[in-house]
């Protein structure tokens, strides 16, 4: 019986692969629903969307006035750091906390039981956190353009442009490694911790004194913040070469990625 069993099945077709384009629509859609989900939490998109806007208005053009008067290129060194740190609170905590949460909540190992493509749900999380710092360093931009007094060249911002879309992969891959190593009561603790400092400590908006300097090559805004001066022509404020900086910030996406895609794939 259990031969003939075997036998008739051995005889069933083989199942005809899924279309490329059902796939993709998988793809799109799992994007979709996580940027609307981000989207639709107001104490998520709000902060991210408007507060860096609000803050460069009081701090990047309201009360930085006179040293733009005295040196006008202070202006675009503000505009890149306040870019930094535009993109890299979305990634961090918009993955940090919300994978963190749907792992205490169960919802990883039940979309693991769903019909969906391999490495949908991390696709998605990425997408939105770079769907995110499209929207707030174009939000950014325009206000620079209108109030900010930038001196960039218009290949200058498509250069930066691009460096801070890419310049955003670094920071979801310290989000997810957080979301996956911590707790959901834990993760936004997890997060401050790293963003805040890496905002100040990274020289993003001064210059640092003398005792701070050395530690600032640690964080991955600083990096960041370096490349974009290097690429604007802001020979004052750049101190790292552009490679350098590249490569620190490509092996920190490797290694924190490499470490959450492994716990994840262990663990769920």
């Amino acid at each position: 019986m259990n031969t003939l069993t075997g036998a008739s099945a051995s005889l069933q077709p083989a199942r005809p692969p899924m279309p490329t384009r059902r796939i993709l629509g998988a793809y799109f859609n799992e994007t979709k629903f996580e940027f609307l989900g981000a989207l639709r939490t107001i104490g998520f998109a709000v902060p991210f969307l408007l507060l860096p806007v609000m803050i460069y208005l009081l701090f990047g053009v309201a009360m930085a006035g006179d040293a733009v008067t005295k040196n006008p290129r202070v202006a675009d060194f503000l505009f890149c750091g306040f870019s930094v740190f535009a993109i890299s609170g979305p990634a961090i905590f918009g993955i940090g906390v919300g994978v963190a949460m749907e792992r205490d909540a169960g919802l990883l190992k039940w979309k693991r039981a769903l019909p969906l493509p391999p490495g949908s749900y991390l696709l998605a999380k990425m997408s939105m956190a770079i769907i995110f710092a499209v929207l707030t360093f174009t939000s950014l931009l325009i206000t620079a353009l209108i109030v900010g007094k930038l001196m960039f060249s218009a290949g200058q911002l498509a250069a930066l442009a691009v460096v801070m879309i890419l310049g955003a992969l670094p920071f979801v891959a310290i989000g997810l490694f957080i979301g996956v190593y911590f707790s959901g009561s834990v993760a936004p603790a997890i997060g401050n911790l790293v963003y805040l400092p890496s905002i100040w400590l990274g020289g993003l908006f001064i210059p640092l004194p003398k005792f701070l300097q050395a530690q600032a090559v640690i964080w991955p805004t600083f990096h960041l913040n370096q490349i974009a001066t290097g690429i604007t022509d802001l020979k004052e404020f750049h101190f790292v070469p552009t490679l350098v900086s590249t490569g620190v910030l490509v092996g920190m996406t490797v290694l924190f990625g490499g470490l959450a895609i492994h716990r994840l794939a262990r663990k769920g």
